[in-house]
């Protein structure tokens, strides 16, 4: 990835660059930048409740909360709704914790990381903090593993290199996740993974963390020494103990099925790993890297971060671009048609009598005056997934009638398609022998002519730039128009259907007028010829624009 990106370099600098001048200010004068404006201050003012989701069925519960399948009232689209009582969060003193997660969900929910459960929208009721997350139907590896057995070399392979994309995309946000296991590990419907839930996520880009938290047998010994600092480290040490267990069905650290937490810490404090004879010399020599007790000899801790970790010998031929776009198949596709989790009675529900007690105070909503949260690149991810497909798709079939009813008239858009063409569209040509009466016509504006037709017309009326005077802004009857002064003492008058096409036309007809006249003074043996494909008086345009939006 980053060597395509430095080989584009050179063209992803042109192109900033040429955005920066005439062409950005051409958008910013179209009627699409108007679009762009409504449709950010669409964005800029959702303010979500409970009524903007269908909420389904409980799929997983937490410390403070529950996570439900749910579905946007307005898109369509299906997401997971993690609520978490605000009594709750109270009686344990979890405030930090809850503000915290929604911190790293904004933190890590940029950028497009397909290997992260990443977060849409952050909303709060008067009892609930509420996360829209991505859904997950396939159930966690935790889960899988328990149905399917260990799994083999090459099947681990698979999901490491997909979490190690997901753990480079945190760190390379100065993320530490802090609690990496199965558990946490999340199948979508096809088989590829995410990791989920950063309620123990810590940004250490100004500070590092020096707090023990995790589940014990994932935790790095730095992690378990109170009061000594770490990074993403940590995280490195824990995908080690993470492969392990998907390879043998337990932590490295509880080979006797202990459940004494002490028991595992001070293993981890101080067994080294005895590694099966079974695994291959690669798998061993990552597995023995990762999990070094020493952080200036663990992989991926030497300054490379990620990357160490991706050239090991163990990935060797892995394509990782194929790794990010999801090409490699993946070893277990969830079955389809069910919920690969526990069932709604086992995963249970919170006695309501823990929380009877607690008030929330004003100082307690205080708190949470900024929680509400919308991830701008997200939301339009969604609703060009969603809204506008379905718009689309009906704007294809509009536009193929029309298409139909045009060639049946004669003077179908597609005339414009592979020519020189630099805008085309209706407008209202001042017609009739007394100049009495707007008719409307289809017109094609070429670098050296103005063609039209109408409809029912088979031929093609034609005025070039050579019989042009000027081209001006008028008004009739408080209309504004746009007047040609035409050689001879004549006049030739066009009026548009809006005011975004009027200013569109103005500006494109004026622009090709002056440098039609600049050629011509150049080149006056040129001739004007109708619909000519050889005599091109200036540079054909970059793009085909149409008045009418199409």
């Amino acid at each position: 990835v980053e060597f395509l990106f430095h080989s584009f370099q050179p063209y992803i600098e042109e192109i900033c660059e040429s955005l920066r001048g005439e062409i950005f200010q051409k958008f910013m004068e179209s009627d699409k930048f108007t679009r762009f404006c409504q449709w950010k201050n669409v964005e800029l003012n959702i303010h979500l409740t409970m009524n903007d989701f269908s909420v389904h069925r409980i799929i997983g519960r937490g410390g403070f909360g529950e996570v439900y399948g749910c579905r946007k009232a307005d898109t369509g689209k299906m997401y997971a709704m993690k609520c978490l009582d605000k009594k709750r969060i109270k009686m344990k003193q979890g405030e930090t914790l809850a503000l915290n997660e929604r911190i790293m969900l904004s933190l890590v929910s940029t950028g497009d990381c397909p290997f992260i459960v990443c977060m849409t929208y952050a909303f709060h009721t008067p009892d609930k903090l509420c996360f829209i997350l991505d859904l997950m139907n396939g159930g966690d590896l935790h889960y899988h593993l328990s149905q399917h057995g260990v799994f083999s070399e090459k099947e681990m392979r698979f999901y490491a290199t997909e979490i190690i994309l997901g753990l480079e995309h945190m760190h390379n946000r100065f993320v530490v996740y802090r609690d990496l296991k199965p558990a946490n590990i999340l199948l979508d419907e096809h088989g590829h993974v995410r990791i989920s839930d950063l309620g123990l996520a810590c940004d250490f880009s100004k500070k590092k963390p020096h707090a023990s938290v995790g589940t014990h047998g994932y935790m790095a010994p730095e992690v378990l020494q109170k009061g000594t600092a770490y990074d993403s480290s940590a995280d490195w040490f824990s995908l080690g103990c993470m492969l392990f267990k998907l390879l043998r069905g337990h932590s490295p650290f509880r080979q006797h099925k202990t459940k004494d937490k002490h028991e595992i810490d001070r293993m981890t404090l101080t067994v080294n790993v005895e590694l099966p004879d079974t695994f291959s010399p690669e798998l061993k020599s990552l597995l023995e890297g990762l999990l070094q007790r020493d952080v200036s000899k663990r992989l991926g801790c030497h300054g490379g971060g990620a990357q160490e970790v991706k050239e090991h010998s163990f990935f060797k031929g892995i394509d990782w671009q194929h790794v990010y776009l999801q090409k490699y198949p993946p070893p277990l596709i969830p079955p389809r048609g069910e919920v690969n989790a526990a069932d709604a009675f086992d995963i249970g529900s919170f006695d309501e009598e823990d929380t009877k007690g607690i008030k929330l105070l004003d100082c307690d909503q205080e708190l949470y005056k900024n929680f509400p949260l919308v991830i701008s690149e997200r939301w339009q991810q969604e609703v060009t997934e969603t809204v506008y497909e379905a718009v689309n798709a009906d704007m294809d079939k509009i536009e193929a009638r029309k298409r139909a009813k045009n060639k049946q008239l004669g003077h179908e858009e597609d005339y414009a398609l592979g020519k020189d063409c630099i805008m085309h569209g209706y407008m209202l040509k001042l017609g009739n022998p007394f100049l009495t009466q707007w008719q409307r016509r289809y017109f094609y504006l070429f670098p050296n002519r103005l063609e039209w037709r109408g409809e029912g017309e088979s031929r093609q009326n034609l005025l070039t730039m050579e019989q042009i005077l000027s081209v001006e802004e008028t008004q009739i009857k408080d209309k504004k128009c746009i007047l040609f002064r035409i050689k001879g003492g004549k006049q030739f008058v066009l009026q548009c259907e809006s005011d975004p096409e009027f200013m569109q036309w103005k500006k494109e007809l004026t622009e090709t007028f002056t440098e039609a006249q600049r050629l011509l003074r150049r080149a006056p043996k040129f001739l004007n010829k109708p619909r000519s494909s050889i005599v091109e008086l200036a540079k054909p345009p970059l793009c085909h624009r149409n008045s009418n939006g199409l």
